[in-house]
């Protein structure tokens, strides 16, 4: 087939701005955490159709929020790049990976023993790598810091400790919070139960008198106004499966159902539970579903019905002398109370009206008639903190309340606590600290009456050494010498949060850090990158333990294979160079900084080859509809690669050469750029005529097939929902698909984010999904999960070692992990 040269660019051709070198580099916060989930969440559901499909028509209403939707990927674009999926898409995409699961640990394809996915101990396993925990955070004093976390439930005496993690599952410590160990770990013992699979979590509670039972809510509720703002008929918030239930400290978990006539939770999200204090079996639930509550079934089981129609954000409880009282608060409406969860009446007057969004609770466990109310406005700012002294009353708003919110992230930030003995001192989470390095916001407010009502007679910032985007505030049961801090960088604990204590890290352990993307040394297999949301870039040499070496967000990590001591990372819109290893900070120059259109932009470098060092200087970066490529490794960038397509944004690269790139699109085009000189020719592939490709899409990976000695074939892979047809094959003539045979052996309905080829033995295919990593031992027509001690979390890139056989996966949640593949 004779290859069609791509249109001649138009529109303004941009160019990477050279930035002063400085020893100390901070990265600025750019738009919290729109800026990095807001375009994965459109990579999720991003529209998969048959080439020539029409688009679909636009929605008949808005997203609760009354906002439009713009795509970040495709200018221009609103609904039409995504894809229409129920609420029970997570689960049926989950229950048909179990399956397949269990069936691989039982008849394996032909090809290599990893072909199998054993579901029990024995054969080769998928290895944790780390970061266990990353030393040298960003916060101020430079503590160690984690993954995101949504909830934890604390022991009395405050030994027995629980963290429910946003993307990581549950942990749980038996020192006051000094070690920590996973407690969803059991997904190879019994590949059918879904209890231990869903590793997104939104909420926990623990029985105060038996600390082995502990509920739990999948599903994050903290971006639910993240998915409502921007991605219509998509999930609410990420992978829930609905409540969970431990009675044994978490070896073997249980999920619940919800009542007949109730709207599944099951794809939903949870923000709070909270226990009767006097039925250990009586549970709240404030999610995106509605208020829920545990309420006894037929034959001493237990279900959730729901009480309360919308989206509530909290739920609190209270009791004291024989009664119990609950408050629940409903996102941008108010409160309310009940005395046993069931029957539901409107708390206080005077509440605001108008602009309301989020609303966090705070209560003493002790006080069934004071209440205070934390509320974000419609927008995420600030609307006020307000207290309530009786059920009748009137709500009273605080005045001189510090900056909690300067982000204006009130939506996905906002958590209050009451110091269990003294009624006038508040704890107020936010998310961030307007001071370098940008962290926690946390504030200690003294609350005395006014003329008004009442105000903030002081406060004072105690947040700083914690990380931003604060989720949590608890204190160890009736202690207010302990105050417990859950957010992006995981969980701090203050000592002294009533006088001059700084929060601590708490994170040894607690495995749950969402890693984007990863970059090896080309010898030494022990001393690996990668980019980590809100958390930077970390590096491992010879441990569990990484040091955190950049800020920002982090995202691809390039090690140069002829010289390890030149690295390259990506953050937020800025190419960072070193060149003495990127061991420190001050290890690394912000050298290049280019039109930042994806979050995390690609950057690729050319295939290893020992017997061509020089090859390893050459270096592409996308960047909106344009490639750079140095050839001095990132000192400089002579050669600029512009796609003629004014939607086209670039999402994938592959070198095949020195001489020959090709490149994969957020708007489902491929194309091959062949160099001359400086020069570069264009070719687009997708449309061929003698077999195009047969579905239109976001581009996640491009890799090329190395059975091809002319370098002409190539591998892709899809992202977003539609279509179970994720790997297609270019032969240097025509696609074909390349996604298995059909029925059980064909690939999943669901994200596809990396893709390897083996150079060794090229009919060998890895993908990372965001349900695992699939193997195919015959170039793509049979497919099972590679799944032998892999936790469930989506896996966002997939790398071979250059110079060892050694499968690397980095996992949003649970770190990175490794697979030893056959010599």
């Amino acid at each position: 087939m004779k290859k069609k040269k791509a249109k001649k660019p138009t529109g303004p051709i941009l160019k990477p701005v050279r930035l002063p070198v400085k020893k100390k580099l901070k990265v600025e916060r750019e738009e919290g955490p729109r800026g990095w989930f807001l375009p994965v969440a459109e990579e999720t559901y991003a529209r998969l159709a048959p080439r020539g499909a029409p688009a679909p028509p636009p929605p008949t209403a808005l997203p609760e929020s009354g906002e439009s939707f713009t795509s970040t990927h495709v200018p221009g674009a609103g609904e039409s790049v995504l894809a229409t999926v129920g609420q029970s898409v997570w689960l049926d995409r989950l229950r048909e990976y179990k399956q397949r699961k269990s069936t691989a640990a039982l008849t394996p394809l032909a090809g290599p023993p990893l072909a199998a996915a054993p579901s029990i101990p024995g054969g080769r396993n998928w290895l944790p790598l780390g970061p266990n925990v990353v030393v040298d955070g960003q916060t101020v004093g430079s503590q160690p810091v984690a993954g995101r976390v949504s909830g934890v439930a604390i022991a009395p005496g405050a030994q027995i400790v629980y963290v429910a993690s946003a993307a990581g599952g549950v942990f749980r410590s038996d020192d006051g919070g000094t070690t920590w160990r996973s407690l969803m770990d059991g997904f190879d013992l019994d590949p059918t139960s879904f209890a231990s699979a869903s590793l997104a979590c939104g909420a926990i509670a623990i029985d105060p008198s038996d600390p082995d039972r502990v509920y739990v809510g999948t599903g994050e509720g903290d971006t639910y106004r993240l998915f409502d703002s921007r991605v219509v008929n998509a999930l609410p918030a990420y992978r829930g499966i609905g409540p969970i239930r431990t009675d044994d400290g978490g070896d073997t978990w249980f999920t619940e159902p919800t009542a007949s006539g109730s709207p599944t939770l099951a794809g939903g999200a949870f923000f709070a539970l909270a226990l009767d204090p006097g039925d250990r079996e009586s549970v709240l639930a404030a999610t995106t579903q509605g208020l829920y509550q545990r309420v006894a079934g037929t034959g001493g089981t237990h279900e959730w019905v729901r009480r309360r129609n919308e989206v509530h954000s909290s739920v609190v409880v209270a009791s004291s002398g024989g009664t119990t009282r609950f408050f629940a608060a409903q996102w941008g409406k108010g409160v309310f109370h009940s005395p046993d969860g069931a029957t539901w009446n409107s708390t206080g007057t005077g509440f605001p009206t108008t602009n309301v969004g989020r609303i966090a609770l705070a209560v003493q466990p002790n006080r069934v008639s004071r209440v205070y109310a934390y509320v974000a406005g419609a927008d995420g700012a600030l609307l006020g903190v307000y207290r309530l002294d009786s059920i009748s009353g009137s709500w009273k708003k605080l005045t001189s309340v510090p900056p909690v919110l300067p982000g204006e992230q009130g939506d996905y930030n906002l958590t209050i606590a009451v110091d269990p003995l003294d009624e006038n001192v508040i704890y107020l989470g936010g998310d961030y600290a307007d001071v370098d390095p940008f962290p926690g916001s946390v504030w200690r407010c003294a609350v005395e009456s006014s003329s008004s009502g009442f105000r903030v007679a002081q406060s004072r910032s105690i947040g700083t050494h914690a990380h931003a985007d604060v989720h949590v505030l608890v204190h160890s049961p009736g202690d207010p010498d302990e105050l417990w801090c859950g957010g992006d960088g995981g969980l701090f604990l203050n000592r002294d949060p009533r006088g001059t204590g700084e929060f601590a890290s708490q994170n040894d352990g607690l495995s749950c850090l969402c890693c984007n993307f990863i970059g090896q040394h080309p010898t030494d297999p022990s001393i690996l990158f990668t980019g980590l949301q809100d958390n930077g870039t970390a590096r491992s040499s010879h441990g569990a333990v990484w040091n955190h070496v950049n800020y920002g967000d982090g995202g691809y990590c390039l090690v140069n294979w002829a010289n390890p001591n030149q690295v390259l990372v990506f953050a937020n819109g800025t190419v960072y160079r070193s060149t003495s290893g990127g061991t420190t900070h001050e290890a690394w120059s912000a050298r290049w900084e280019f039109p930042w259109a994806t979050m995390t932009q690609p950057i690729v470098g050319t295939p290893f080859d020992s017997e061509s060092p020089q090859d390893a200087k050459f270096v592409a970066v996308g960047a909106g509809r344009q490639v750079f490529v140095s050839r001095d490794f990132a000192a400089s960038w002579p050669m600029t690669i512009v796609l003629p397509y004014q939607s086209d944004r670039v999402f994938a690269l592959a070198f095949a050469s020195t001489a020959r790139l090709f490149i994969g699109t957020t708007s489902g085009k491929v194309f091959v750029a062949n160099r001359t000189g400086n020069n570069w020719s264009l070719t687009r592939l997708d449309d061929a005529s003698s077999g195009p490709l047969g579905l239109v899409g976001l581009i996640t990976d491009v890799a090329v097939d190395w059975s091809d000695e002319a370098l002409d074939s190539v591998y892709i892979t899809f992202g977003g929902m539609g279509d179970p047809r994720r790997v297609w094959r270019f032969d240097g003539a025509a696609w074909e698909d390349r996604s298995g045979t059909g029925g059980p052996n064909s690939l999943l309905d669901v994200e596809h984010n990396a893709l390897v080829v083996d150079p060794t033995a090229p009919q060998n295919l890895y993908v990372g999904e965001d349900i695992g990593v699939w193997h195919s031992p015959d170039g793509g027509a049979n497919w099972a999960p590679l799944q032998n001690g892999l936790p469930d979390a989506p896996v966002f890139d997939l790398q071979l070692h250059p110079s060892q056989r050694l499968l690397r996966a980095a996992t949003y949640g649970r770190g990175v992990y490794e697979l030893a593949l056959e010599p």
